[in-house]
């Protein structure tokens, strides 16, 4: 199913969840006009009702795992979360690999300056978290007990921001019937945790004493390791409200040290320094132009790789005021869905900052919102996608929902907020969500019960996609004597030379098309070809190691040279261009004495290259 904007994909479709959400919409309105279901809703009591609801959003975030994604994590971002927890549940932010280093390497991970080395690149405040899942064997029970927390905290936040009991109520049920935040805390992404972390933050730093804010301020030092630019903006409102209580803040701030500690921590183990962040490191050898990742308005802002038809679309004369507006424009467009299912919903998040700007937590709390819109309008990349919504804004959620329930109450209206959001979904942004479970394939890229119940339990499996990778691989584990280990289909000699210094193991692949409508993953023996003279595909060795003067990236091109049709794509900047990338050895002949490198200039330019290493070879 192709992904329609979301204003435009309307309707019930085949979808047995929209249907069950469309019956209980009507129920919950015939309910919402019957004064005796109102009255008796209200007389139980307020802990069994949250209880209820937490335990509501658990199985709903559990059966979304389940019924949109399929098993398992989704999206490359999800599948790198789940590889970066598995490295830290193995005991470090980094993982050894062997060489052949390529049959390791793709996106988003880094090499910190040992080829030997590989560390995901996404801050560790969420991987260390999911950790904890898979130290007990229940990874994916994170997320729904994530789910639940927030229920207790979006309920503890309006009540902060003076609302009663029952729109704190409201804006819990809210929470569990909000879709978007069903997505985030069923598939390995970040915003769950994020926006839990800015729910608590806030709710503690509206209490007195020393003790409370010092837990404000632990939450915002995970956020800072968790999404670093959401945890500066949750910082200045903490501290906004510190300042107004004059505690001892100088203690409570240092309670935020360990997050900090957390980050800095993880940053130096992937890049070799506490000076650089991952994600800047990791784009300046994956993609270009130079400088093209980085928080701002310019001239060269955007990556072409990564997100180049974005880039083309939008960015064309750079990064603008302008772009940064459409960029905003285009996120609260879609977020105005996630917030309840439904966009009228969302008109009442400004009757609530209205209604609580007399309150300083009703004004921290709005400022959190709008410095979250604001803060990220420095991003270019627009970042929405399907089922995850406007993720860029999902970590203010709790506080939306907090103020769409203390105005609805106030109005008199309450009661009508779960049907709508129920109809919302069932009509609405159920399309969404489908479009989420039906894309790439419709399955994750690698299902360890695939390889489980085809009785492999030792060997070797290549995998031909990088989510692939990031799923299978199980950090550490290098012996295929001992389990299963799961590296990437090259297709070159770059298969042959991990199969041999493996010790020629049982080998297979592990075949899944992402481009297939309904694709079903191949598992087959396989043993990698010996081709003399050994073959190595450029498009293999990106990332390189290092690169100055332009960028690098694998392309397609129909030069009937190029070998696949696919190769390594030099793109100079200014002056020659250097790059420095291992070549494979073979174990069994060792180090080559010659390299011949295939070389294609486009548009009849002229193209002159210069071979070194460590080793002197005879280059053509």
């Amino acid at each position: 199913m192709a992904a329609e904007h979301p204003y435009l994909s309307v309707g019930l479709g085949s979808d047995p969840v929209a249907w069950g959400a469309l019956a209980l919409a009507v129920g919950c309105t015939a309910a919402a006009f019957s004064p005796r279901i109102v009255e008796r809703a209200a007389r139980i009591p307020r802990r069994r009702t949250l209880g209820a609801l937490a335990v509501l959003a658990a199985l709903l975030s559990a059966g979304y795992v389940a019924h949109y994604l399929r098993g398992g994590p989704r999206i490359i971002d999800a599948t790198s979360y789940w590889l970066a927890a598995r490295a830290i549940a193995a005991g470090d932010f980094t993982f050894p690999v062997l060489d052949p280093e390529a049959a390791f390497r793709g996106r988003f991970l880094l090499s910190p300056g040992d080829a030997s080395e590989l560390g995901v690149v996404f801050p560790p405040g969420y991987p260390a978290i999911l950790a904890l899942g898979f130290v007990l064997g229940a990874p994916l029970a994170v997320g729904p007990v994530l789910a639940a927390a927030l229920v207790f905290a979006t309920y503890a936040v309006t009540r902060a921001l003076g609302g009663c009991e029952r729109a704190g109520l409201t804006a819990a049920g809210l929470s569990a019937l909000c879709a978007a935040l069903r997505y985030h805390t069923a598939d390995t992404m970040s915003h769950g945790l994020s926006a839990l972390l800015v729910a608590f933050a806030l709710v503690l730093s509206a209490r007195r004493g020393t003790a409370a804010l010092a837990g404000a301020f632990a939450c915002v030092g995970l956020l800072v390791a968790t999404r670093p630019l959401t945890g500066v903006i949750a910082f200045l409102g903490v501290l906004l409200l510190a300042l107004r209580h004059r505690v001892s803040s100088l203690v409570a701030i240092a309670a935020a040290l360990p997050g900090i500690a957390l980050y800095a921590a993880h940053q130096h183990a992937v890049t070799g320094t506490l000076f650089r962040t991952s994600h800047a490191a990791y784009y300046a050898t994956a993609d270009g132009p130079p400088g093209c990742f980085r928080w701002g308005l310019g001239a060269g802002i955007g990556c072409w790789f990564e997100h180049g038809t974005f880039v083309r679309a939008h960015l064309a004369g750079g990064y603008d005021l302008a772009a940064a507006l459409g960029n905003t424009l285009r996120r609260l467009a879609v977020h105005a869905l996630d917030i309840g299912n439904a966009a009228p919903l969302a008109a009442l998040v400004l009757v609530g900052m209205v209604m609580t700007r007399g309150r300083t937590e009703g004004r921290v709390a709005t400022l959190l919102v709008l410095g979250i819109i604001v803060g990220y309008a420095g991003f270019y990349f627009e970042g929405s996608y399907p089922g995850g919504g406007a993720r860029l804004f999902a970590d203010v959620l709790p506080i939306e929902h907090a103020f769409v329930a203390l105005a609805a109450t106030r109005l008199a209206i309450g009661r009508f907020v779960a049907p709508v959001a129920l109809l919302g979904f069932a009509l609405h942004t159920n399309q969404q969500h489908r479009a989420l479970a039906e894309r790439e394939g419709g399955r994750p890229m690698y299902e360890a019960s695939v390889v489980r119940n085809a009785g492999i339990e030792r060997g070797l499996v290549f995998v031909t996609t990088d989510h692939g990778f990031s799923l299978g691989h199980e950090p550490g584990q290098l012996d295929p004597a001992v389990g299963v280990v799961v590296a990437r289909l090259r297709g070159d000699a770059i298969d042959r030379f991990l199969w041999e210094r493996l010790g020629r193991p049982p080998s297979y692949r592990y075949d899944y098309d992402p481009g297939a409508f309904a694709a079903t993953p191949q598992l087959t023996p396989f043993t990698p070809p010996l081709v003399e003279p050994a073959r190595v595909e450029g498009e293999g060795l990106w990332p390189p190691l290092a690169i100055a003067g332009g960028f690098a990236h694998p392309d397609f091109s129909p030069h009937p040279c190029v070998s696949r049709r696919r190769g390594l794509r030099f793109r100079p900047t200014e002056g020659p261009t250097r790059a420095t990338v291992v070549l494979p050895t073979s174990p069994t002949a060792g180090p080559p004495t010659s390299v011949v490198l295939g070389w294609v200039a486009d548009d009849g330019r002229r193209a002159r290259r210069r071979f070194q290493g460590r080793k002197t070879f005879s280059s053509t």
